[in-house]
């Protein structure tokens, strides 16, 4: 399950690779993480960046862990629950990114992150969904998830899912109002990015969230099953 992404990005750079009109907005960040308010290009505002929470904010969270089903939503589910079937008809939105972290478990105490990155890309989409809500205060809030896919690095210990991958020609599609609920199914399952994506194991100091830096993304030394310090598998 995807719990951290990198979207580092100048804003000219990502306004002029989605085509968008649009101010000035503070990036990079190379530890996107739940809570905050980050980047997307929702369906009902398509010329430019909004910013949505992911997953909630962190008033409602109250610093507690957040729930998986507020970060992320698995493509198998999202026709079987009103919630979720309305956001994929009515609420798409797609959310730049750099690339993005998975856990790689070795044993249940002992796990290491990977970063994933598309090498000839510099930006990749993210598809995702989004909901309004209303505070006590009456303001209006906005959440996104990332819609997963079933587990396609062929490696079993990232987990049973990972995160679905736009084509580029799909990226206008998805956020079409005329796309019916089978082909935006459809899109999801693409695979001409998923197959070129690549990984290192990268440091573990992401888990921190005011790390923010470049060296988030860069290789490094992971440990082996006998505690070697090594950066081959």
């Amino acid at each position: 399950m995807i719990d951290r992404y990198a979207i580092y990005s100048d804003f000219k750079d990502i306004n002029e690779r989605y085509g968008l009109e649009g101010e000035e907005f503070t990036v990079p960040n190379y530890n996107a993480s739940p809570s905050q308010q980050l980047p997307v290009i929702a369906n009902e505002s398509k010329k430019g960046i909004s910013f949505f929470y992911w997953g909630t904010n962190k008033q409602w969270s109250n610093n507690k862990s957040i729930s998986p089903k507020l970060l992320s939503a698995p493509h198998d589910k999202l026709t079987k629950t009103t919630t979720l079937r309305t956001a994929l008809n009515n609420h798409r939105c797609i959310i730049p990114a750099n690339g993005f972290y998975l856990w790689k478990q070795y044993s249940k105490k002992r796990m290491t992150p990977h970063y994933f990155y598309v090498p000839d890309q510099t930006m990749i989409s993210l598809p995702g969904i989004w909901e309004e809500y209303e505070d006590m205060d009456g303001k209006v809030n906005y959440t996104f998830k990332v819609i997963e896919i079933p587990n396609y690095s062929g490696v079993q210990e990232f987990g049973e899912n990972m995160p679905a991958i736009l084509p580029l020609d799909m990226e206008k599609k998805w956020l079409d109002s005329y796309s019916s609920q089978e082909e935006l199914l459809e899109m999801l399952m693409k695979t001409e990015l998923t197959k070129k994506l690549t990984n290192h194991p990268v440091s573990p100091h992401i888990t921190t969230l005011s790390n923010n830096h470049e060296g988030l993304i860069k290789p490094q030394a992971q440990v082996d099953q006998l505690g070697n310090y090594t950066l081959f598998e």
